[in-house]
């Protein structure tokens, strides 16, 4: 961890945000407080794609182009009906 004055970092700012850019973690010193300045962390990839199959069931999922869904409000379920077009 790279430790700096208030001062120092106003007059080397950009060269401190490389440096944090690149992974240094800087600590500001003012008025006898610290204040620390990192890279945000980056998310991790995803390994695999998630299984959504308990979340949401589908009747005759070969047949989707022929049924949709109907909300009967916030109380009620999701019901299955057949589209206009199919």
């Amino acid at each position: 961890m790279k430790r700096v004055t208030a001062s120092e970092a106003r007059r080397n700012w950009f060269r401190l945000l490389d440096e944090v850019v690149e992974g240094e973690v800087v600590a500001i010193m003012r008025g006898g407080k610290r204040i620390i300045i990192r890279r945000e962390a980056t998310a991790k990839p995803r390994q695999s794609v998630p299984d959504y199959s308990g979340i949401l069931t589908v009747r005759d999922a070969d047949r989707a182009d022929s049924w949709t869904w109907e909300w009967r409000g916030p109380e009620q379920d999701l019901v299955p009906r057949e589209s206009r077009d199919g």
